[in-house]
């Protein structure tokens, strides 16, 4: 569903998205992205024998024209939490062209996201859950966190299989391994959708020397 956004004209289109399976609209040409407003949405890509989850959510860009980077991989998007997507008109001419600076607006959005899906394949890297689910869940509260007293706190309304997923485990395991991280003092809390994590994120990793041919 498709509303305005307020009663100015300088005050985007908003679609709302309730939980489900979503097909990314597609236009007929470069004319149109979203941004995520509220809300959580995946993305997830598959291929023969792997697959992997991409997480969105508030400030996240949608780019619909842009096709798969493969031809032999699939997408399909699903909406984890009830979500509100601004509508950017990018066509010259258009009351968003007159109002702001696309470019500025739109290219530092696909970077973030783009470096956001390298972070979340380092952290995939990390050998055992219980660290590679502490990284995740620290770089979701420095992005859409706050900072708390001895921590950081993130409420993300997403089901632990969609974290299993994000860190390539399986939900029962990640459940045990939210359950030692609380043992071990590192999760104060892991209420349905809120988390709070305890001391401080993890270290930032050491140069690597350089190698000689």
């Amino acid at each position: 569903m498709t509303k305005k956004n307020g009663s100015g004209a300088s005050r985007l289109p908003e679609m709302t998205l309730d939980p489900g399976p979503w097909q990314l609209p597609q236009p007929p040409s470069s004319e149109l992205a979203y941004m995520v407003v509220a809300g959580m949405l995946l993305r997830r890509v598959t291929v023969e024998g792997g697959r992997s989850v991409e997480l969105l959510g508030k400030g996240d860009l949608l780019l619909p024209w842009h096709g798969e980077p493969a031809s032999f991989c699939r997408s399909e998007w699903e909406v984890v939490d009830r979500s509100r997507l601004a509508v950017l008109d990018l066509r010259p001419g258009s009351p968003l062209s007159r109002t702001t600076d696309l470019a500025t607006t739109i290219v530092p959005r696909a970077i973030e996201r783009a470096r956001w899906l390298a972070l979340q394949s380092a952290i995939m890297s990390i050998v055992g859950i219980e660290e590679r689910l502490r990284a995740l869940l620290w770089a979701l509260a420095e992005r859409w966190g706050k900072p708390v007293p001895g921590g950081a706190e993130i409420e993300v309304n997403v089901p632990q299989s969609v974290l299993a997923e994000m860190v390539g485990a399986r939900r029962p395991t990640v459940s045990l391994a939210l359950g030692s991280l609380t043992e071990r003092g590192l999760l104060l809390t892991s209420e349905p959708g809120r988390w709070v994590l305890s001391g401080e994120p993890p270290k930032v990793a050491a140069a690597e020397p350089e190698r000689s041919d």
